[in-house]
């Protein structure tokens, strides 16, 4: 048998010679050398009795044979395949049936046709961008989570009763009493924790002049506390009939009838306007206040601050400090040498106990002296 390359069906030619060539097979005695064939009888061959299965022989056209479908050539050809197959020794009696084939739908080959084959590196692509959409949508997905437990949260910490106000604790306080501080802060007892704000807290506090600063702080479950930092009077301004108490840093603190036993500041430019609790003096006067508190401190370690009674800063080159405990009015001139004056005041001060006048320390071209009135 001889397969075609066309994938014909194979022939299977049947002689009288079969017998002969299976026995030749059984018993090979050499190899058979390849011997021109020797033309055929048409007495061994006749294509006209031979049935060829799978061939269909057409009638020549007009009735003529022509050279191309001559039997001879035909025998002669077929001949030579018997040949072949004589010296191949292979016979093959095995009815091969053709492979099935699965019958394609209707569309389904034009559907075929469109598809298009997608390169190695566009799929690649495609294949990281559907990774990079998966991580995002897993982080939405944690965000969105998250945000839900925070809610939950925040749900319970607002709304328990557990958390509800029971104490309000006062620290720091001196001047100002804990009531005042726990009415100005606003913070009602039995009120959730968390639902009032610090920092509103601390401004409504800081409403009261005596008071810096303010600190809140929740102690959970159910405690608030207030720290606050007071300022403290150092001065104090003749306002008419009454007196307004200023701090270190001239911040007006309260305006009172009574007299505070503090220095008493004159000659200060800030207008009667401006007198008004919560406020400060204008810059130049808290720039001679500063000058004043060197002086004053001074004084402390030299043990004669409670002895000045005024403190005149009109002119900021010569600062007067009026004792009229001692009878006396110091001239100290400016900002320099402000320890070595406050030594000079007081040993003129005991020098001349029992006497008034006037104290001069204010020229540094000129020896410190005292002028006793007359």
């Amino acid at each position: 048998m001889k397969k075609k390359k066309n994938n014909e069906l194979d022939f299977y030619y049947l002689s009288k010679d079969n017998k002969r060539v299976q026995n030749k097979k059984k018993h090979p005695k050499k190899k058979p050398k390849k011997v021109n064939p020797e033309p055929m009888n048409n007495d061994m061959f006749n294509i006209d009795n031979e049935i060829v299965i799978g061939v269909t022989v057409l009638p020549p056209k007009n009735g003529k044979i022509s050279k191309q479908n001559k039997p001879k050539k035909k025998m002669k050809k077929q001949k030579n395949k018997r040949q072949d197959v004589r010296t191949q020794n292979k016979f093959d009696v095995t009815d091969r049936k053709p492979n099935k084939v699965r019958p394609v739908q209707k569309g389904q080959a034009q559907r075929n046709k469109n598809v298009k084959r997608i390169p190695y590196e566009e799929e690649r692509k495609r294949r990281q961008k559907r990774e990079k959409r998966y991580r995002i949508f897993k982080i939405i997905l944690k965000i969105l989570l998250l945000f839900a437990i925070i809610i939950g949260i925040l749900l319970f910490l607002f709304i328990s009763p557990v958390f509800n106000i029971k104490d309000i604790n006062v620290q720091g306080n001196n001047k100002i009493n804990a009531e005042a501080i726990k009415s100005l802060s606003k913070i009602n007892i039995d009120e959730n924790i968390f639902r009032f704000s610090s920092k509103q807290v601390a401004e409504n506090v800081k409403e009261n002049a005596y008071i810096d600063s303010v600190e809140v702080k929740r102690k959970i479950p159910n405690t608030v506390e207030i720290i606050v930092t007071e300022r403290e009077a150092k001065y104090q301004l003749e306002y008419g009939n009454a007196f307004v108490y200023i701090d270190g840093n001239a911040n007006i603190l309260e305006i009172s009838n009574e007299n505070a036993n503090l220095p008493i500041i004159r000659g200060y430019s800030t207008t009667q306007e401006g007198i008004q609790v919560g406020n400060k003096l204008i810059n130049e006067d808290y720039n001679k206040l500063l000058t004043v508190e060197k002086f004053l401190r001074a004084a402390k370690s030299n043990e004669i601050y409670d002895i000045i009674t005024y403190v005149d800063i009109s002119n900021d080159n010569d600062y007067k400090f009026e004792l009229p405990s001692k009878g006396k009015v110091a001239y100290l001139g400016n900002d320099t040498n402000i320890n070595d004056k406050i030594l000079t005041l007081k040993e003129i001060l005991t020098r001349e106990e029992g006497k008034n006048g006037q104290i001069f320390i204010n020229d540094s071209n000129k020896m410190p002296y005292f002028r006793e009135d007359v």
